[in-house]
């Protein structure tokens, strides 16, 4: 669908869907041209404001994701109504130790085994609550409803103009809600979870005997000998959280989660400088570049603030290990540098629901309707599930 206007085939379409809603019943006009078009809009207008403007509430509400042209980033982490709602609860369920003894090795003549002693299931409940509610709305004046309702062109832009408006606007708030849940996820595990934050520079130096800066990566002769090795190291990382252990995530006291992410439930996100600056100066000087392929990720052109595009700066609640209660870091976590965040699907994400739309009544002094969109959203952290941090500079609390 174009950007900046609706096709007169659209335009018609969307007028007979506010046609319906405005009736109560199909539309009785079919609209073939313009001409026709003509006539069902006036037969619109015959009805009064009231109508028209609630239908196009109805049709803004049923359309507004159908036209986006504003490519919101961090989708993956958005989650549908029907998984997420007001109040989750998941079930985790724990491992048990193996009985003592095989008790046909302990026959005894004259004696019976108790076949029937109880073996409870371990099981532990984790609850996700909490949503902020958001309100955003529109006005639309009668003279605007005059002029766009008499003419195809004239109605298609005016509707795409509205639509359009719209959806940039809950695209956006549904990202910054993404950025926001992902600085909490990565600076709460540097409190509750440091063995998952991975200094890179540090891994590398450990392994290969080269020291590197966040300033001295980047360099020509540095960045091609490191970039291979941490294709290499996430590789080995993803191997890794594909495996059933307790070992990238934050477990219970006394309660252990055995967790295991496939690769199809991985989630991955890289430093678009990273992702950039690979593609330019290591693939493209590789005979084989297909031999340096990560897994799947989406590139991050910053993480939270356009200005300071690879830091994330938070105070973060977090899963406190010890009683399982959420809890508030008393100081903010600063990470620098960072390259990647790597986490199961459940870990963390966001979902909107309860969403509604209504009119005002028509203003008479001021000659207009004001249309509101309501919409609730969800988020949620969820420390128990894998997830590590990749970064190359530092982290600091203050």
């Amino acid at each position: 669908m174009s950007v900046n206007s609706l096709t007169f085939e659209q335009s018609a379409a969307f007028l007979m869907d506010m046609y319906k809603e405005a009736t109560g019943k199909d539309a009785t006009i079919q609209v073939v041209d313009t001409g026709t078009f003509t006539t069902v809009a006036t037969t619109l207008l015959q009805m009064g404001y009231d109508p028209i403007i609630s239908a196009i509430t109805q049709v803004l509400d049923k359309s507004i994701y159908s036209i986006r042209p504003y490519s919101m980033k961090f989708r993956s982490i958005n989650v549908d109504e029907s998984k997420w709602g007001a109040v989750t609860r998941k079930i985790n369920y724990l491992d048990s130790d193996l009985d003592a003894a095989d008790q046909r090795l302990s026959l005894v003549d004259g004696q019976s085994i108790d076949q029937y002693k109880v073996k409870k299931p371990k099981v532990l409940q984790t609850n996700f609550y909490g949503a902020t509610q958001y309100q955003d709305h529109i006005t639309i004046f009668r003279d605007q409803l005059d002029s766009a309702m008499r003419d195809a062109n004239e109605f298609g832009r005016f509707m795409a103009g509205v639509m359009q408006n719209m959806a940039d606007k809950l695209a956006q708030i549904s990202e910054g809600e993404a950025r926001g849940v992902l600085a909490n996820f990565i600076t709460g595990k540097y409190v509750v979870d440091t063995d998952n934050c991975i200094n890179v520079l540090q891994v590398y130096y450990d392994q290969t005997g080269t020291e590197l800066s966040p300033a001295t990566m980047y360099n020509q002769e540095n960045y091609g000998p490191f970039i291979r090795w941490f294709y290499s190291f996430v590789n080995d990382l993803t191997d890794f959280m594909s495996e059933r252990s307790y070992k990238y995530h934050v477990n219970l006291t006394g309660k252990p989660i055995p967790r295991h992410t496939p690769a199809n439930m991985l989630r991955a996100y890289m430093s678009g400088t990273v992702v950039n600056k690979t593609a330019s100066e290591v693939l493209a000087t590789v005979f084989n570049p297909e031999k340096l392929n990560m897994i799947d990720f989406e590139k991050v052109t910053f993480w939270q603030n356009i200005e300071d595009p690879y830091t994330v700066k938070a105070t973060p609640s977090y899963f406190d290990p010890t009683d399982g209660e959420i809890e508030e870091a008393e100081e903010a976590v600063t990470v620098s540098n960072l390259i990647g965040v790597l986490f199961d699907e459940e870990a963390l994400g966001t979902t909107r629901r309860s969403t509604w739309t209504a009119s005002s009544p028509f203003n008479a002094a001021g000659g207009y309707y004001n249309i509101f969109y309501h919409f609730t959203q969800t988020t949620w952290n969820d420390f128990t599930e894998n997830g590590v941090i990749l970064y190359a500079g530092e982290v600091v609390t203050s």
